[in-house]
């Protein structure tokens, strides 16, 4: 059994024919390797999909047919830092078109490690939780695999990797294409078509793009991982996504182009004294190109509104820990330091004039030390970890004297001039104890407190009031928004009786200068307030024997606002928008190594809503999966499945107009998920 500080794996899933283990952190100080579930999954390229599907605590957020946001605990957007290989990416549009989440391959990925609360201290604004993607690394030998997926809605997916490597040197190249039709959901209406009769004749489809593909995709990557002595190790890993002609129908844009490029650079020196287990040097650069327009919706018929949004965000980091046990005390001391660049424009077209700056290229500079320490006394693991940042958020203010803008009117200007650099100084702290009662039974608590600062978005958003026919609501930065501050407490226990797992966790965030999303009649922005989240999740599973399991989970949470008036004077409703309603998965697997099967059943209540702030009701649902999987034992193997097998019309949360869609006729229109698909991918390794 391997030893984990503070992990719990909770589930294992495998994506087409690798498996992928989502590992689930909880709060305690030290945990077993307990799952044995496997759950294929051949479709998915979606790693929001994948891991909704995966934990009834997690929720997809729809917007497109690929790279969907994810909601953790009720936490979302920069609530919850989303890594790869403990390094951060972030996304260019600010409407989230493409979260963190979406740039990674489903063919790299090793494992994804989600650690629920404010537990965190590696890794900079951490409020609420964090997911990491681990890629794979090359193996010794020459290795390979070849997939093809085919799939209902046009889909395809073929993709390679390739590995060579001996003792000293390891790598792996690499790449996938995929292409998607537009899905439709359980009433037969593709993506474009849930449009019509929702919104505005502008913002629909023209009619030459009604049968338009999804998207198209094409992924390459690369590792190499150089062992000169037993002491030192080298990783150097690059990806590469370049993202196409993306619909997002909920939104006034799609995506033209989204282009990624992640660079990472790793050492590693072990047992270089008393003082150091493991001394470990990383750097990174991710950049985000993103262009999103109107060019295929009716409004681009009119030249004023036939326009492209044009935004970069790149992140440069880098970090030095060391990891030492002291008198039986593990400990990790660290310092990292990242700058993150945002920077957007918006084009007329289809000359490409500069029409107006939306995000005035704003730099967001962090040094953070931190330090963790963990200890086994008796029947009670211990661990506490603290940290210290200064942050600080400058706009380019030079960008009020840009000339060539043809909509920078001289009250924009002011406001660019205007615009003020933001400091930050905050402390991160947490607690955890878990006691094990026995070696089946345990019981633990986690005390927290977590930071995350504004973004360049929630603070410089430049309002463009020159288009007040606009079917989405202008938004506007907020430049003297404060920190959040987000103090908590995990309460949990674990016990396993027979062939019977049970693990549950309840949690109460409270939530200090929580930064929040409104709209005015006219506007969006944003506001400090006051609330708070809470709510449990619980699993258990049974196995039956050696082959077959019963799997269920469910997750529970409410978010509050204490005083409403906070947003605005008028506001009433205490509903935080986006919180996912009750959700529960059931599901019964056959695993006999060279066969698999599942029965999988998802349902969820009815989401309760922010009705002051455009929120539209989404009803419950309840869906039901089949899945099958064969290993030929001689390279090749086969795995199909049938979602949404009933062909049941159903939507995730995805109404809340603060993500910047469209108003629609009264509210924002809500976006359904897929009806019956049908899947099957065949794969050859050696």
């Amino acid at each position: 059994m391997y030893k984990f500080s503070l992990l719990s794996l909770a589930a294992i899933a495998a994506l087409a024919s690798e498996p992928v283990a989502i590992q689930k952190i909880t709060v305690e100080a030290s945990a077993d390797n307990t799952a044995d579930e496997m759950v294929k999954f051949s479709r998915q390229s979606d790693l929001g999909e994948m891991l909704s599907n995966s934990l009834p605590e997690i929720t997809l957020v729809r917007a497109s047919a690929v790279g969907n946001d994810i909601i953790l605990r009720g936490f979302k957007k920069d609530n919850i830092n989303v890594t790869i290989d403990d390094a951060k990416v972030y996304g260019a549009c600010p409407n989230r078109m493409d979260p963190p989440a979406m740039h990674v391959s489903s063919s790299q990925i090793a494992s994804v490690e989600v650690q629920e609360g404010p537990f965190d201290v590696t890794q900079f604004g951490s409020l609420g939780g964090k997911i990491n993607v681990v890629t794979k690394d090359p193996k010794k030998g020459v290795h390979g695999e070849i997939s093809t997926t085919l799939g209902s809605y046009d889909y395809r997916k073929v993709g390679g990797t390739l590995e060579a490597g001996n003792d000293t040197v390891q790598a792996l190249v690499g790449y996938s294409r995929e292409t998607s039709g537009q899905y439709k959901d359980g009433d037969g209406k593709t993506m474009a078509e849930q449009l019509v009769g929702k919104v505005s004749s502008d913002d629909q489809y023209k009619t030459s793009e009604m049968k338009r593909d999804a998207y198209e995709r094409e992924n390459f990557w690369t590792k190499l991982v150089f062992t000169p002595t037993s002491t030192d190790k080298f990783t150097f890993s690059y990806f590469g996504d370049r993202a196409d002609n993306v619909l997002y129908p909920a939104f006034q844009m799609d995506a033209q182009v989204d282009d990624t490029d992640m660079f990472n650079v790793k050492y590693q020196r072990f047992n270089l004294s008393q003082w150091s287990d493991e001394l470990k040097l990383e750097a990174y650069h991710s950049k985000v190109e993103h262009e999103m327009g109107t060019e295929f919706r009716n409004s681009s018929n009119t030249p004023s509104k036939y326009r492209t949004h044009v935004i970069d965000a790149t992140i440069k980091g880098a970090r030095i820990e060391n990891t030492a046990t002291l008198s039986d005390i593990k400990t990790t001391l660290g310092l990292d330091t990242s700058v993150r660049n945002w920077n957007g424009v918006c084009t007329q077209e289809p000359t490409g004039a500069l029409r107006q700056t939306r995000i005035p290229d704003v730099d967001t500079k962090n040094i953070g030390i931190y330090m963790e320490a963990a200890k086994n006394i008796g029947k009670t693991d211990l661990s506490a970890g603290l940290r210290y940042d200064s942050t600080s958020i400058k706009p380019n203010q030079k960008l009020a004297n840009v000339t060539g803008y043809s909509m920078q009117t001289l009250d924009i200007k002011n406001y660019l001039a205007a615009m003020p650099d933001r400091e930050y100084d905050n402390i991160s702290a947490n607690l955890m104890v878990k006691h094990n009662y026995t070696p089946s039974t345990n019981v633990f608590i986690g005390i927290g407190q977590s930071i995350r600062v504004p973004d360049a978005r929630e603070l410089y958003f430049v309002n463009d009031n020159t288009t007040p026919n606009d079917s989405v609501l202008a938004m506007a930065g907020n430049t003297t928004l404060k920190e959040t501050i987000n103090r908590e407490i995990d309460l949990g226990a674990e016990q396993t009786v027979g062939n019977l797992h049970l693990k549950g966790t309840a949690f109460y965030s409270d939530l200090k200068d929580y930064i929040y999303t409104y709209k005015t009649a006219t506007t969006m922005t944003f506001a400090n307030i006051d609330a708070r989240i809470i709510g449990f999740d619980a699993k258990a599973d049974y196995a039956l024997n050696n082959e077959w399991t019963l799997e269920t989970a469910m997750a529970y949470q409410k978010g509050i606002k204490k005083d409403p008036s906070q947003v605005t004077a008028t506001q009433t409703d205490k509903d935080l928008a986006e919180i996912p309603p009750l959700k529960a998965r059931v599901a019964l697997t056959f695993d006999s190594s060279v066969n698999y099967a599942m029965a999988e059943w998802i349902a969820a209540r009815f989401q309760t809503i922010d009705s002051d702030n455009g929120e539209k009701e989404i009803p419950g649902y309840s869906v039901f999966n089949l899945k099958y999987g064969h290993d030929f034992q001689n390279g090749f193997s086969l795995m199909t499945g049938i979602n949404n097998f009933f062909d049941k019309t159903y939507a995730l949360s995805n109404s809340y107009i603060g993500r910047n869609v469209l108003t629609g006729t009264t509210d924002a229109p809500i976006m359904n998920e897929m009806g019956r698909n049908f899947y099957a991918t065949l794969s050859y390794k050696f």
